[in-house]
């Protein structure tokens, strides 16, 4: 070389990198001579590095042209280790950057991060802890660089406590078992546990061998079959198999395998004594690189309470009691909170108050309609944007002695003051002229639904089946609701039910019908949960209200209903239910149950879960997520969030649905009557043009009841981004 020219190279070399030891004092070899060494640390896909999510990473290099990364594939084999986990050698890779024409090792000027969860990165130095196909990607400013890891995994994993003969569970089968759960074609989220595999072979003393294979990874999962519910054997499982916790640790291991294809999972289960174990048919299940987040508040049952002796007795804090004496069972609001890492279901509110109000449990308001009618049941709720209020139907959807509305404050454990004026003495209290003190905590004939607007301030309530803006304002423990004017005055039809404001308050979707459904506990038709030929209709809108320009979205067709309809938090789907009529009554309910019509809206067994897009075309059936025919799909709800499997978006949405779960509940019943709502969600993946079915099947919410042989209905899920801690 030109000695003038290699004199300019290395000047230029020289101030690169004195330039990049003042903004990253992070060289290692083949870098500026005396600069200490910086590590930046990938997450695996969880965001938090320089160019994942919120982090600021390593500035961008001055002068950077190109990158490259070596090796540009690497494998690794990991073995197990203690508790199940897995470990192998690490891999370094190592970032080539052009920096003003010279090419140099930058691998500590950059940032690091793998694309998926099951690795960390750290300097380039890629460490596995999960088999799979990983991204290990480095990137300075705009420019970035790949490479390919690919860890595999073959062998065993043995759950604590396994008392069963791994060489005999290894041996030739002799019979077969079912495996009633998981089954085909789920897709499980990230972070949902406990998960339980339950096979209809016996589970005294039984243990069992699970297989996951897939390319890259097979793995035997050793546990004992266990044939109770719980660990103190008191509820042995309805019917009469067994089941092995599938335990966090042991699922996460199959999400970076599951980006790239399905998981066949067997099983194996092992008699007490047994020579030779039975085998289950094969399924293919996967897990997604994607959680479940925030919270979902549901309704719920609290079968067979202690009650009052008489409707005139009052409160008796701080034990939950059943203030409606004719009443079998109360009535309650749970909630999930995935967020915080809530293992399960937690009481938020009841028919007689809340577990955490001061006192707890000391009563709540009745339903009244022009001073005549009583219930204090809880019905529909709704949950504010912020995730601090909940606007409660008191007295069920009756337009006679229902439709009453009651706001909580979640976090303080207290219903809002919103009718200071309808209590008329000043010394009432819960225990003391009870019938007065509650009048202040509910209005009158407001809403049997609700939905709120994205401030807060405002909800749309659907009273007699007819959608009004209700204005809102809570200062503390005290505030106002006040049903304002009917919304929509151009729209043509008389009857409308189902409304659901979009998280941003630019839309507005609900289910518009022209024949109401009189019948059991609906006289005269208007309570807005039973109607035919619904038809799904959307509007624009604004945080203050409702736009007077709605337009039909998924036509009217005879025998169909299309109702409960919901808005993706992007504003990209809706997704709705739709029910065929049949018979009456319902199947799903006897002659005394409420909402038995058929084709009413309202938990019917031919329900089923669609979606369209928000702008029209052609509504598409979930058939994997609606499962069976006869399931009774209903109510659903999106996620708060979306995120990444397989190269597409996918949301969760969430439902109830009176499938079997496994063995444990709705199994093996004599009548689909006897059956109970539970909670399940699925995933749906979105795009610009979505070809075929976009579902996945449906997975059970884990420990929805506290017993499976007496399980609860539970149903009517509101998913929100926001879960508030609530203090009591």
């Amino acid at each position: 070389m030109n000695p003038l020219r290699q004199s300019r190279v290395f000047s230029r070399f020289l101030l690169v990198c004195l330039a990049a030891a003042a903004i990253a004092p992070a060289l290692t070899g083949g870098g500026c001579a005396g600069v200490k060494k910086q590590s930046t640390t990938g997450s695996g896909g969880t965001g938090l590095t320089g160019f994942g999510g919120s982090s600021i990473g390593p500035p961008p290099i001055p002068g950077l042209e190109s990158l490259t990364v070596t090796p540009a594939t690497a494998d690794v084999t990991l073995t197990a280790g203690t508790a199940g986990t897995l470990t192998g050698m690490p891999v370094q890779f190592t970032a080539t950057g052009v920096v003003n024409g010279v090419s140099m090792n930058v691998t500590t000027m950059v940032g690091w991060d793998a694309d998926l969860k099951g690795v960390l990165v750290s300097a380039g130095l890629a460490t596995a802890s999960a088999p799979g196909s990983y991204v290990i990607t480095a990137k300075s400013g705009t420019t970035t660089a790949h490479a390919t890891l690919t860890a595999t995994f073959s062998g065993d994993i043995t759950a604590t406590g396994f008392s069963g003969n791994k060489g005999v569970l290894d041996g030739n089968s002799s019979g077969t078992t079912n495996m009633l759960y998981p089954v085909d074609h789920q897709l499980f989220p990230a972070n949902l546990a406990p998960i339980y595999a339950q096979m209809t072979a016996s589970g005294s003393g039984a243990s069992a061998r699970l297989n996951f294979s897939a390319t890259g990874l097979n793995v035997n999962y050793y546990a004992n079959c266990v044939a109770t519910d719980d660990t103190n054997g008191n509820d042995p499982l309805p019917g009469g198999g067994c089941y092995v916790q599938m335990p966090l640790s042991l699922t996460q291991l199959f999400i970076a395998t599951s980006e790239r294809q399905d998981i066949k999972m067997t099983a194996r289960v092992l008699a007490n004594g047994g020579s030779a174990p039975v085998e289950s048919q094969s399924i293919n299940v996967a897990w997604a690189n994607v959680g479940l987040s925030g919270g979902i508040y549901y309704w719920s049952t609290i079968p067979n309470p202690p009650k009052v002796s008489s409707e005139a007795a009052p409160a008796q804090p701080p034990n939950y009691i059943l203030l409606d004496p004719a009443q079998t069972n109360g009535t309650a609001i749970y909630r999930y909170d995935f967020t915080n890492g809530t293992p399960a279901p937690t009481v938020t509110w009841t028919d007689d108050g809340g577990p955490k109000s001061t006192p707890p449990y000391q009563g709540a308001p009745a339903a009244v309609n022009n001073g005549a009618g009583k219930g204090h049941c809880i019905g529909c709720h709704a949950i504010s944007n912020d995730g601090k209020l909940m606007a409660l139907t008191i007295g069920g959807s009756s337009t006679t002695d229902g439709a009453n509305l009651s706001i909580l404050d979640i976090g303080q454990q207290s219903l809002v003051n919103i009718n200071p004026g309808a209590s008329t003495d000043p010394n009432s209290s819960p225990t003391v002229n009870f019938t007065d003190y509650w009048k202040k905590f509910r209005v009158e004939k407001v809403a049997t639904e609700s939905t709120w607007g994205p401030n807060n301030d405002h909800m749309v309530s659907m009273y007699q089946s007819k959608l009004y803006l209700t204005q809102v304002n809570v200062t503390g423990a005290t505030g106002t609701a006040t049903r304002g004017s009917a919304i929509l005055p151009s729209w043509s039809e008389l009857y409308a039910s189902d409304p659901f404001w979009s998280q941003d308050g630019s839309l507005f979707v609900f289910t518009s019908y022209d024949m109401p459904d009189v019948g059991l506990y609906n006289t005269d038709g208007l309570n807005g949960d039973m109607k035919r030929r619904g038809k799904i209709a959307i509007a624009d809108a604004d945080p203050a209200g409702i736009h007077d320009n709605a337009r039909e979205l998924v036509p009217r067709m005879n025998n169909v209903t299309s109702f409960y309809p919901c808005i993706s938090t992007d504003n990209k789907l809706v997704v709705f239910n739709q029910s065929s009529c049949g018979a009456e009554p319902d199947v799903n309910k006897t002659a005394t149950d409420y909402g038995n019509q058929s084709c009413d809206g309202y938990d019917d067994s031919s329900s089923t879960l669609w979606i369209v897009k928000p702008g029209g075309g052609n509504p598409i059936r979930l058939d994997a997520a609606n499962g069976a025919a006869g399931n009774a799909n209903s109510w659903p709800r999106f996620s708060p969030d979306k995120g990444n499997f397989r190269g597409e978006l996918i949301y969760w949405v969430a439902f109830s649905s009176r499938r079997p779960y496994g063995s444990q509940v709705n199994y093996n019943l004599s009548s689909a009557s006897a059956t109970k709502p539970q909670l399940w969600i699925a995933a749906v993946r979105t795009g610009e043009n979505i070809v075929g079915d976009p579902s996945w099947g449906a997975v059970w919410l884990p420990t929805q009841n506290p017993k499976q042989t007496a399980p609860q209905g539970n149903h009517v899920p509101q998913w929100v981004k926001f879960v508030v801690v609530i203090d009591g």
